[in-house]
């Protein structure tokens, strides 16, 4: 009997063998499919390679006997559509927030997700309607989406963690999604029902008995006359509320209703999105590493009991203009800034003796670090590129976030440009510098000691119209000192030039249009990201030619400042490798002195 077990064993293996391939073969394709529309650029994802998912190499992926159970690619820079990714019926967690996805999302029920208990696609561009049905599910994060339609289609009896505000949805909130508070619906204007305002319903009233054509006259000329009547005393009082509101808003730009006080003590810890968990008792106490010290204030690296690890900067509330009237208002509007290439603020506590905000950490330093190359080999032409890739989108976001008045970052130097933990460029130090000079010409020198004790910037990547102290900070600077930093990190000793020559002198040319010495002829951030993708486009058209050619630098049609630059003579180049070259031997200068005087001891906050 046993002789005949082990015949059919070995008769069946094959295609028990087989039938387990198939099944890993249709994940791989999944994944693979999903890597090739969201980074066909393959920047993210390019430990994505081979045939198992499941070795532990890839990014991201968390399996369990063989199986696919979690995707956590938060702020990855990713695009394209979920349908790849939504293949895998045994997915427990799916977590790709804060990233550029866009689509549809299909139907999910238990029949095709059984396992799925926390689908998290905040801040994406999805739209469609929402069809999900899903008993088993914990967690939903679809806000700051694009999403329309009602919520019929949502069936979710045990969830906790719920959010859909920032949609176009519409119609009842009913059944047992009324339990979540107002914040989870918010930014959906034509939805109702608790707890928004309740829904209008048409009331009933008796029917009307017919009137004779005289009474129904008098009627209706006694009511065009009540209804003359009431649509002018409207008029008059729009206009009159009209002007009574634009004196109120006049007399509350400087004033934000979060500044109250308590006792002389601030309201607490401001908590914006992603930093829910945060409690001022748990930053206090928390273990902290000095990262750095500047006249603005001290960084530290914090180590929450709970394993969280924050950046807090801790500032001095006395060396604010007017004891920091108009913090909160400024702290609030850089909390709503979300982008992969801006470093978040999540917290903020405005006390009357100190001020912290607690920003996401990034662990792998800074691009003047980097630049500094501090024992290793020099950083290679391929980051360069990424580096400033990222910090090109981050200050375009910047400058194109929709605000009040036109946000300038003011302080852009290669230590302002943080790299996260995959590697991206990451705009730092934003949105502060404005603040502490907002009452005043942004980066006077000649103020300076009014802000804070010390000089407050590098003179070396500030443009020339900021260095009379008669002129504020604008867009057109940032681009200039964007303009330096480009340069600088191009220019660098350490790049082989032979194997990027046509890039570099394409780069030159980004750089020179930035530092342009009129500022209404500088161009826009925008058009430098543009100009820049199109320089790394066409020299890897042209890589193959005998002859590098530097790439044309244009930002449109009829762009009168590109073409006065189509042709770089050597004598241009050598002086601005020479003077970005005196910029970085000061830059390892003050680096090193920074070094020296940072203690880099564990202390508490």
């Amino acid at each position: 009997m046993s002789f005949l077990h082990y015949h059919l064993i070995f008769f069946l293996f094959p295609f028990l063998t087989l039938l387990a391939t198939s099944i890993d073969e249709q994940e791989l394709h999944c994944l693979l499919s999903f890597k090739a529309s969201a980074d066909p650029l393959n920047a993210t994802l390019q430990t994505w390679s081979g045939f198992n998912p499941c070795s532990g190499s890839w990014l991201g992926v968390k399996c369990n006997g063989g199986r696919v159970l979690s995707i956590h690619l938060h702020n990855s820079n990713l695009t394209g559509t979920l349908t790849p990714i939504l293949c895998l019926n045994h997915l427990q967690v799916l977590d790709l927030r804060s990233n550029a996805l866009t689509g549809t999302l299909p139907h999910l029920t238990n029949f095709t997700h059984p396992s799925l208990k926390h689908l998290l696609l905040s801040h994406n561009q999805l739209n469609g309607t929402l069809n999900i049905s899903l008993p088993s599910l914990l967690s939903l994060r679809l806000e700051h989406n694009g999403f329309s339609g009602n919520l019929e289609g949502l069936h979710l009896p045990i969830v906790k963690d719920f959010n859909i505000s920032e949609n176009n949805l519409n119609g009842e909130i009913s059944g047992s999604l009324p339990r979540f508070s107002v914040k989870a619906y918010g930014g959906n204007p034509s939805l109702c029902g608790s707890p928004l305002p309740s829904c209008d319903t048409p009331s009933t009233s008796p029917p009307v008995p017919s009137l004779s054509l005289a009474v129904v006259l008098a009627i209706s000329a006694g009511n065009l006359v009540v209804i003359t009547i009431a649509l002018v005393f409207v008029l008059v009082l729009y206009i009159w509320l009209k002007r009574k509101l634009s004196k109120l808003e006049l007399n509350q730009e400087e004033q934000c209703p979060e500044e109250k006080r308590s006792n002389g003590v601030g309201v607490g810890l401001v908590c914006f999105e992603g930093g829910e968990e945060l409690r001022l008792e748990c930053l206090l106490k928390a273990s902290a590493e000095v990262l750095g010290k500047s006249v603005a204030g001290s960084s530290y690296k914090a180590m929450l009991d709970n394993g969280l690890v924050m950046a807090v900067k801790r500032l001095n509330a006395s060396r604010f203009i007017n004891g920091g009237k108009g913090f909160d208002k400024r702290v609030h509007l850089v909390g709503r800034v979300r982008h992969p290439h801006v470093v978040s603020l999540r917290a903020c506590y405005n006390g009357n003796e100190e001020k912290l905000l607690v920003y996401d950490f990034m662990p792998n330093g800074n691009l003047q670090s980097l630049l500094q190359n501090l024992g290793t080999r020099g950083l290679e032409w391929r980051r360069r590129k990424e580096i400033l890739m990222g910090a090109a989108h981050g200050l375009s976001f910047i400058h194109n976030f929709p605000a009040r008045s036109p946000l300038v970052h003011g302080n852009i130097k290669p230590s302002n440009i943080l790299i996260d933990e995959q590697g991206n460029a990451c705009i730092s130090e934003w949105g502060l510098m404005c603040y502490l000079t907002s009452n005043m010409s942004q980066c006077f020198p000649s103020h300076s000691s009014h802000l804070f004790s010390g000089s407050m910037h590098r003179h070396g990547y500030r443009a020339p119209e900021l260095m009379s102290g008669k002129v504020k900070a604008t867009q057109a600077s940032d681009v200039y000192s964007f303009g330096m930093v480009l340069l600088e990190v191009v220019t660098d000793e350490e790049i082989d030039a032979r194997e990027c020559e046509g890039e570099l002198m394409g780069m030159v040319k980004v750089g020179m249009l930035c530092t342009n010495e009129c500022p209404d002829e500088r161009p826009t951030m925008n058009e430098v990201r543009n100009a820049a993708t199109s320089v790394i486009k066409e020299a890897t058209a042209v890589a193959g030619t005998e002859s590098v050619v530097a790439p044309e630098v244009g930002l449109g049609a009829g762009a009168s400042a590109a073409a006065a630059f189509s042709n770089i003579e050597e004598a241009t180049i050598t002086t601005i490798m020479a003077t970005t070259k005196s910029l970085n031997l000061r830059a390892d200068s003050i680096g090193r002195r920074e070094a020296v005087a940072v203690d880099r001891g564990t202390r508490r906050l």
